[in-house]
């Protein structure tokens, strides 16, 4: 096999909770992540070199095309770790929105470990791939193994639940202009740490319990809270007022993922979701429908 393309899914967080900081100075959480429809697809082709080449296209000429994309970085720990001396083309059709709290990057980056293993015979488990793509980022286990799933440490810490059913829900994504920085918002969170404490957070497992005995989203919601929206949605009310636009629309949840910018709604009924996502991309052109996987 001279190439091979693999699908790269996007997630959401059902909740996000910070419990602390850690002695290497990463944030402990504990996630519920949820993989979408959503998806990049990343293509690997082995170029015929025998030097050790990388070259990386895109359609989205925004992604970089260098050491600092991590699909790169995957392909070059591959070819360290297991000595391949060879020629690889990278292509990247992208469709996740980037820097949007849905683990775009790191979804790229999954399929890119995973299509060298492929590719090269390497008969990696999935825990053996998930271990090497801890070490490139912490949503990059998740990507790899999929589903739903609980998250702890710092993210890479995995166990696999029944999440939503993807017959029953559908999905709507809405991903405003503003850029967000992930460790600035986790320094804010640390700075208002005192505050923090006061407000709600989620009980996951109280929320894993729920969705395992299918309990009615509108009442499981009630844990479905990310603490990173403190930050964001103040420094961000445009995410308050997405939310508001989808929950008007009919949505039984919405929430921001990740550390945003991206919100989320979700609707029982799709008609519905199809309407307020009409409705938002007049405003708001990245916006997605999809649904669970």
């Amino acid at each position: 096999m001279n190439e091979i393309t693999i699908d790269a899914y996007a997630k959401i967080n059902l909740a996000l909770d910070v419990l602390g900081r850690l002695p290497n100075g990463y944030h402990e959480v504990r996630m519920l992540m949820q993989q979408l429809e959503l998806k990049d697809r990343v293509t690997l082709r082995k170029t015929g070199s025998s030097r050790r080449e990388i070259r990386l296209t895109c359609d989205n000429e925004n992604v970089p095309a260098d050491n600092t994309n991590l699909a790169w970085q995957a392909v070059v720990l591959m070819m360290d770790l297991y000595e391949i001396a060879e020629g690889i083309e990278i292509h990247i059709e992208k469709r996740i929105p980037m820097e949007a709290g849905l683990a775009g990057g790191s979804a790229d980056c999954a399929a890119a470990l995973k299509a060298m293993n492929i590719l090269f015979e390497l008969d990696l488990t999935t825990k053996e791939l998930c271990r090497l793509g801890a070490g490139l980022g912490s949503d990059v286990p998740f990507c790899i193994q999929g589903g739903t799933a609980v998250a702890g440490g710092t993210g890479t810490d995995l166990t696999q639940v029944k999440g939503l059913d993807p017959d029953r829900y559908t999905v709507l994504l809405c991903k405003p202009p503003e850029g967000v920085s992930t460790g600035e918002v986790y320094r804010k969170y640390s700075e208002r740490m005192a505050d923090m404490v006061t407000r709600p957070h989620p009980d996951i497992v109280r929320l894993v319990g729920d969705l395992t005995a299918d309990t009615p989203l509108s009442q499981a919601k009630k844990d479905m809270i990310n603490v990173l929206e403190y930050v964001t949605g103040e420094d961000l009310p445009v995410i308050g007022e997405i939310e508001e636009a989808m929950l008007e629309g009919g949505a039984v949840v919405s929430r921001m993922t990740g550390s945003g910018p991206t919100v989320f709604g979700i609707f029982e009924e799709r008609t519905a979701a199809e309407r307020t996502g009409v409705g938002l991309a007049d405003r708001f052109p990245q916006t997605y429908l999809t649904t669970f996987r």
